[in-house]
């Protein structure tokens, strides 16, 4: 029987498994899933630039020249930083010519690290390029939220405020289930996002937990621990859909769930749009809703640019 217009928007999603047909008889239970994850001959390991990247984080003489001679060794992965580095969208408009001129005259050593390292980590993992949950859809929130997030943390009390470069490096992350989604295991992903196609008003985490028993975030959150990632990453990724969330690691994981549902609002990543009037997250932030709001405006006059950005990563 189909449920009323009354009925919750998930109860509706649930519905649809009916519709769309039953889960192929090969789908992966969560447990395989992170066996698969875990396994390093099954997943791309840790890219090459982006190890050189995490070791001259732990390098005391390194500075703006070593840097930029490794993220040179990519060709497109430096176009991208100058890219960024040059891009209204981030508060610069200054004329770039290297990737030295990008980390000494504009985002800074730490900011350049965390772009590269999660450009370059990103690239391996394979997804369609359209579509819901595909690739321009990724990128085209990740851009944004990255530049909305770290103007978020600019109105936070100064004794709680996380490094520019941190919330930087956890929003390029912070979805990094859905691409591993596509890249591993593909019959999954095309029937969760048949499912959520299907149900554009349902949040989508509780379907992903319905049709696969497992969500984006815990998937993220494997991977980062296969690639022993600091527990910061992990804590963030897994629990970013929380407003609720308490313990370590609490500020990074609200910020990014604010993000997220900011963008919603403007159409923007996998949010469902929402009131936020009623969000504690305002409250736990310290953060006024006027303001956050504001920030939320200077992304959406960029839109033009974003998608010029995005097309290069695509």
């Amino acid at each position: 029987m189909q449920p009323t217009p009354a009925q919750p928007d998930l109860l509706r999603a649930l519905w649809t498994l009916d519709v769309l047909g039953r889960k192929p008889d090969d789908f992966s239970g969560p447990q395989v899933m992170r066996d698969r994850i875990e396994s390093l001959n099954k997943l791309p390991p840790l890219p090459e630039i982006a190890r050189r990247v995490l070791e001259l984080k732990s390098d005391p003489h390194c500075d703006a020249r070593k840097l930029a001679q490794v993220v040179e060794l990519d060709p497109a992965l430096a176009a991208q930083v100058i890219r960024w580095a040059s891009s209204a969208l981030y508060g610069h408009r200054r004329k770039l010519v290297t990737v030295k001129d990008a980390i000494a005259l504009v985002l800074g050593f730490d900011q350049v690290l965390y772009l590269a390292f999660g450009l370059s980590s990103l690239k391996p993992l394979q997804a369609p390029a359209e579509g819901f949950l595909g690739k321009r859809f990724f990128w085209r929130q990740t851009l944004a939220g990255s530049a909305l997030m770290q103007k978020l943390v600019l109105l936070l009390d100064a004794d709680e405020r996380p490094a520019l470069a941190t919330a930087h490096l956890v929003y390029l992350l912070h979805n990094t289930g859905h691409l591993l989604l596509a890249h591993l295991f593909r019959s999954e992903f095309a029937y969760l996002v048949g499912l959520a196609n299907a149900n554009p008003k349902a949040p989508l985490v509780p379907i992903e937990r319905f049709a696969l028993g497992v969500d984006h975030g815990q998937l993220g959150a494997w991977l980062m621990q296969a690639w022993n990632m600091p527990q910061y990453l992990q804590t963030v990724i897994h629990h970013h859909h929380n407003p609720f969330y308490r313990g370590e690691h609490e500020i990074m994981v609200w910020l990014t769930c604010l993000t997220d549902q900011l963008l919603g609002r403007i159409g923007i990543g996998d949010a469902r749009p929402m009131p936020l009037a009623d969000t504690p997250l305002y409250r736990h932030l310290k953060i006024e809703a006027k303001r956050a709001e504001e920030c939320l405006q200077e992304v959406a006059d960029a839109q033009e640019e974003l998608d010029q950005a995005v097309a290069c990563l695509i």
